[in-house]
């Protein structure tokens, strides 16, 4: 076999096939030399039935892509070339209203039978007189013409006129009918995903088009779009249509008018709250209805954003300077999140500051939403990222723009320097509600808690307030939060910036931090600042995860020493316990209350209570000590439990950076300390290649079984430099006021062509390039247009861009890149490209054509042109969004149709779908399979009446868990029924390449396996192949146990070539387990014994034998069968170089033998031919 059995990851051109694993039709559609190995693994076996099987595979991937080529033409045949639009003289003048003219409509029919004008009336349409004279001019006569073909309908009153029409029609109706039948039949909805991907390889030859089929699918935009093969498709390819322009002028940019006002958001998502819950019909109804507001709300908010960059919504306030600039559109309140002034906030300074303040807001709002508190109201947020600008969109507190009487402040400050008010029925509710769920403690604060320094700072700017005397209030919450009583009669909490406190190790040591990333600054850290002062840190909170994990602890211990006093009491009667019991629980609850931490701590700007309170400021001290304590737990416990776990536990790597996050958010870890787990992960590879060289050496006998994961590092250098890219180029796009925004494509293709090569392109580097790969003509016209503007836009270099970027992330991670834009060739190739590329555009919202660019060369970054990228290559760049009331998984989403890729996470506030889904996982691991069925299907189909769609995350957590449950029960058909509709529905929410759609690939793929569907289970795990490799890295310990299974999958069909290729593969993947490792040399040595080659059997054998003796030891079972099995290849091979040597010898003696005969032969011969030669001449 000639093909290769390996995925390449940086195949960008096929993305769609290798991600859907569809490379039988890439090779029919392409004439891809793609290996089917699925297929060809059938034909080796030696059942007739598997053959067939095999032809009808074969028939139906053809049949499949011919059925999709036919759907696509269908779809042609039923576009109709027919423009309709409202005509010049529309509206109607007065006195022809008065004769019952509702509207004069232009109609451009097909086949060039050029434009009539229609005049509209109560009863129908008719063909009025209007015509265009000789000098272009419309003129106006809106009686009937003399064939007026009148009808009710416009369609019936066109076809009577057109006889192109009417063909056109009925074609269209014939097509659409077969088209109808046609898709009926195919009930497969990953198929259908599948060919709307792949439109512009069936036929259509409209870019434009094929983007919006790809989007049609797909509630998270895709960050590859599909890029036509044929180079004769232009990518200028844009449809004339009037319409088109006719509803992008008349768009209201989220505003329904249907009604005839603006919708109130803040009334109806408060309404839906309030709405009763008694019984179950009515929560599910009260669930639906915010659901249904929250979505909405995000779809206005995100096209109010649109049309705010778009310059078609005025500010407010229009005489101040544009980052002051807040808008109202929809009843929503839009404002960028950056410092506009020295009173914007209390306790920091800075957009970093500003743009981190609103997403934590958005975050504790989101938890008060979770938590669903009666009479706690918040307002509906949402947070927009767009070309380098954040915009906060919320709903409008009522009376809270008329003015200071007709809304009441009860709880803390709207103005920095004003007292903070104090309301006792406010701070019990908050304290009931949020003190013990939320493990947060009540203070006593100063009614004004600014020091001097700020008021004077205020003060100076002309803002503050009258300052009045001081007075110690007790406080709950952070000073930053607010209520307010709206002129409903509400109290909204606003400004909920943090609900756990500030992160002691990013605090300087100076003002009472650890002190423990002073501690750990290395000399060559050129790129990491000395100090931490840093305003944008003061919002580095610790996670709650993190503080319920702590608090577990210290129960536990406390648990523990309760346990050791108690057994010393021997005392064991029935009243005796039961007294214990109660006194133990509310020493629990005592002891819990000792741990509620303090918000505002370690805070700046503040004044102390040293002076004021003693007793109040020992108990801050004590705060501040509790604060220490949980991030030392977290620096000296949490962070290198993860490296060790990382290290010691298989299948814990995630495969991507959202993954990533999800995985140390779980842990209580902020993804602020990627660098430190980074440097952690650095010490153990040293470790691990100390030990090696330590082996060799003869210093020690045995090394540890596993290694540390390379590409553990590797995802968090991927990750650290994808999330500092994007603020480098959020800078970049808004410096200067905005101009490199302006030049977008121009722009981002620079930046990323820096980000995507190891070196800076000379101009004799760049003549060769050009005179080989010459560019397209699309790419000219882009370069041409470029080069034809008159522009300042600064282009920065590949070194510059780098700077940047590494600076950043010393600053952000506190970390020296070690893989990166290194000169050392052995860190180069490990530092992941394509991952990162996916993850800088997936974060900025970048969307690229679907090419094979050449990354991991020589770039170019220059004002005119720029490589590997090109300015043609930026398809658009999106907007990004992330609803406040999302699940928490979900981060900021891009923007296409909407706000759907964002409502798809919405929180559910339904408390019995959330209890039978947990129900079903506990009954499924009790066995309880039927149980646990009903149970699954129960929350599917309470979920489902909540978001009245099944595209959303929780739905999709229902089927797999259905696929589980099913599969544990051995109903495989079913259970893959189930594992299909799953992949499909978390293809359509999270994109092709999503962590979801990877693990349902795999359950797919297995699922299908058991029900005995070889061939389709093999094209699963291919697309597990190329997106673990795409996601990943090729280096993911993954990718070397799903080659191993590929060739177990092989070898039992009896295809050992193809075996053995996929275990060499295998052993050329980096994996952290030895043992894996001699398994994997184990089984080449069998196949090798099998194919007869039993010298390269010992010497595979002698290797397992080697890596078990020195991880597992002499006496374990594997090492002395590995003893055993190497004797036995050891006695077979000498058997056989035995045999081959008398073979050999043999073969030597016959060899002579035949020689010497041949000798004879050639002599007796030659002597014959004298004879005949002396009877010729005596003749």
């Amino acid at each position: 076999m000639s093909e290769p059995v390996q995925v390449d990851g940086k195949n960008l051109q096929d993305f769609f096939y290798l991600a859907c694993g569809e490379e039988e039709r890439l090779a029919l559609v392409a004439g891809k030399d793609y290996a089917l190995q699925s297929l060809e693994a059938l034909e080796k076996d030696e059942k007739e039935k598997t053959l067939k099987n095999d032809k009808k595979k074969k028939t139906k991937a053809a049949t499949s892509h011919d059925l999709a080529k036919h759907l696509v033409q269908l779809g042609k045949k039923c576009q109709i070339d027919c423009t309709i639009s409202f005509g010049g003289f529309n509206p109607p003048p007065a006195h022809r209203k008065m004769l019952g003219d509702l509207a004069y409509i232009e109609v451009n029919l097909p086949g060039g039978e050029g434009v009539v004008y229609i005049t509209a009336i109560p009863t129908g349409f008719y063909i009025n007189q209007c015509y265009r004279n000789s000098d272009g001019k419309v003129v106006f006569d809106p009686s009937p013409a003399s064939q007026p073909c009148f009808s009710h309908e416009l369609l019936d009153c066109l076809l009577l006129k057109s006889p192109s029409l009417r063909s056109s029609w009925t074609e269209a109706l014939s097509a659409s009918l077969e088209r109808s039948e046609l898709a009926t039949k195919e009930d497969d909805p990953l198929n259908a995903i599948f060919v709307a991907a792949t439109h512009i390889d069936l036929g259509d030859d409209s870019v434009g088009e094929c983007q919006k089929a790809l989007d049609s699918v797909t509630l998270r935009p895709s960050w590859l779009v599909p890029y036509p093969r044929d180079e004769k498709i232009s990518l200028n390819c844009h449809k004339y249509s009037p319409s088109r322009a006719e509803v992008s002028n008349s768009d209201t940019f989220g505003l329904d008018l249907r009604n005839g006002t603006s919708r109130d958001w803040n009334e109806e998502l408060q309404s839906a709250r309030e709405m009763p819950k008694e019984t179950i019909e009515e929560r599910i109804e009260r669930a639906r209805m915010i659901h249904k507001t929250l979505c909405d709300f995000g779809d206005a908010a995100a096209a109010g954003v649109v049309a705010i960059f778009k310059g078609q919504i005025g500010p407010m306030n229009p005489n101040e300077n544009v980052r002051s600039h807040v808008y109202l559109h929809n009843n929503i309140f839009f404002s960028r999140a950056v410092d506009s002034g020295a009173d914007t906030f209390k306790l920091g300074q800075g957009d970093a500051f500003a743009r981190k303040s609103a997403l934590k807001d958005a975050t504790c709002v989101g938890a008060l939403h979770k938590l669903d508190i009666p009479g706690m109201h918040t307002l509906a947020t949402v947070l927009v990222d767009y070309l380098g600008v954040r915009m906060v969109c919320q709903s409008i507190v009522p009376g809270i723009l008329l003015g200071d009487k007709t809304h009441q402040i009860l709880y803390g400050a709207v103005e920095s320097s004003s007292p903070l008010a104090w309301d006792k029925d406010m701070h019990e509710k908050l304290e009931k509600n949020l003190g013990k769920s939320m493990m947060i403690a009540s203070r006593k604060v100063l009614r004004t808690p600014l020091c001097d320094d700020r008021i004077e700072k205020l003060n100076d700017d002309g803002t503050s307030e009258e300052v009045v005397k001081d007075d110690v209030i007790d406080y709950f919450g952070s000073v930053e939060m607010k209520a307010i009583r709206g002129s409903d009669h509400r109290s909204y909490c606003l400004d909920l910036t943090r609900l756990t406190p500030r992160d002691a190790n990013w605090v300087p040591q100076t003002e009472g931090g650890t002190g423990n990333w002073e501690r750990n600054i290395t000399k060559n850290a050129k790129n990491i600042p000395s100090i931490l002062q840093d305003d944008e840190w003061v919002m580095n909170v610790l996670r709650p995860e993190l503080i319920m994990r702590f608090t577990s602890m210290k129960l536990q211990e406390k648990s523990a020493s309760n346990k050791s006093k108690a057994n010393s009491d021997k005392d064991n009667s029935s009243e005796t316990k039961q007294t214990e019991d109660v006194v133990s629980n509310e020493v629990d609850q005592d002891f819990l209350d000792t741990l509620r931490m303090n918000l505002n701590v370690f805070l700046p700007h503040l004044k102390t209570l040293e002076h004021v309170d003693k007793a109040e400021f020992e108990t801050v001290k004590k705060d501040e000590e509790l604060a220490r304590e949980v991030a030392a737990f977290l620096w000296d416990k949490v962070l290198p439990d993860v490296t060790k776990e990382v290290k010691d536990v298989p299948g814990q790597i995630p495969v991507d950076g959202k993954s990533l996050t999800d995985f140390l958010h779980d842990r209580g870890i902020n993804c602020r300390y990627l660098g430190r787990l980074a440097s952690l992960a650095s010490v153990e590879e040293k470790n691990d290649i100390q030990e090696e060289k330590d082996l060799i050496a003869g210093k020690i006998s045995s090394i540890p079984r596993r290694t540390m994961p390379l590409c553990w590092m590797e995802l968090l250098e991927c990750e650290m430099v994808a999330r500092a890219a994007k603020h480098i180029l959020d800078k970049y796009l808004i410096e200067n006021g905005g101009v490199s925004a302006a030049q977008l494509s121009k722009t981002i293709a620079c930046f990323l062509s820096a980000l995507m090569s190891i070196s800076e392109e000379s101009a004799a580097d760049t003549e060769r390039r050009l005179e080989t790969n010459s560019s397209t003509s699309d790419e000219r016209s882009q370069l041409s247009l470029f080069e034809s503007c008159v522009t300042n836009t600064p282009v920065r270099g590949r070194n510059e861009i780098w700077e940047d970027i590494e600076n950043e992330v010393g600053r952000r991670f506190r970390y020296t890149l070690r893989l990166y834009n290194r000169k050392d060739q052995v860190a180069m190739s490990r530092a992941p490209l394509i991952p990162l590329l996916r993850r800088v555009c997936q974060r900025s919202g970048i969307r690229l054509y679907a090419k094979n660019y050449n990354i991991g060369g020589k770039g170019l970054c220059d004002a005119n042109s720029s490589y590997p990228f090109s300015a043609s290559d930026i398809v658009e760049v999106l907007p990004m969004l992330r609803h406040a009331a999302s699940d928490g998984r979900d981060s900021f989403a891009p923007l296409s149709n909407g706000a759907d890729a964002a409502n798809s996470s919405l929180h559910i506030l339904l408390n019995e779908a959330k209890q039978a889904y947990d129900a079903a996982a506990v009954l499924l691991k009790e066995k309880s399979y039927n149980l646990a069925l009903e149970y699954i299907q129960e929350a599917t189909n309470l979920y489902q009446r909540v978001t009245d769609n099944p595209l959303h995350s929780r739905v999709s957590k229902c089927l797999d868990l259905t696929t589980l449950i099913l599969y544990q029960a051995k109903e495989y058909e079913m259970s893959a029924n189930h594992a299909s509709k799953a992949l499909a529905v978390s293809m359509q929410i999270g994109g092709f390449d999503s962590p979801d759609v990877v693990s349902a690939h795999m359950i797919l793929s297995h699922v299908t396996l058991q029900c005995g569907r070889l061939a389709t289970s093999i094209k699963h795990q291919r697309a597990v192949l190329y997106l673990a490799e795409l996601l990943a890295s090729p280096h993911h310990t993954e990718l070397s146990t799903m080659y191993h299974k590929f060739a177990g999958i092989y070898n039992d069909v009896g295809n050992v070539f193809v075996a053995l290729r996929f275990l060499q593969i295998a052993m050329t993947r980096k994996n952290s387990d030895r043992v894996f490792q001699a398994v994997l040399n184990r089984q080449v040595a069998q196949i090798y014994a099998r194919l007869g080659q039993l010298r390269v059997a010992v010497e595979k054998e002698k290797e397992t034998f080697h890596i078990f003796r020195i991880t597992l030891g002499n006496d374990h079972e594997f090492t002395k069968s590995s003893k055993e099995m190497l004797q036995e290849y050891m006695v077979a091979a000498q058997a056989q170089g035995k045999l081959l040597a008398e073979q050999e010898e043999k073969q030597k003696a016959e060899a002579n033998a035949k020689a010497i005969a041949d000798e004879i032969i050639a002599s007796e011969m030659a002597e014959e031919k004298k004879k005949k030669k002396k009877k010729t001449k005596s003749k």
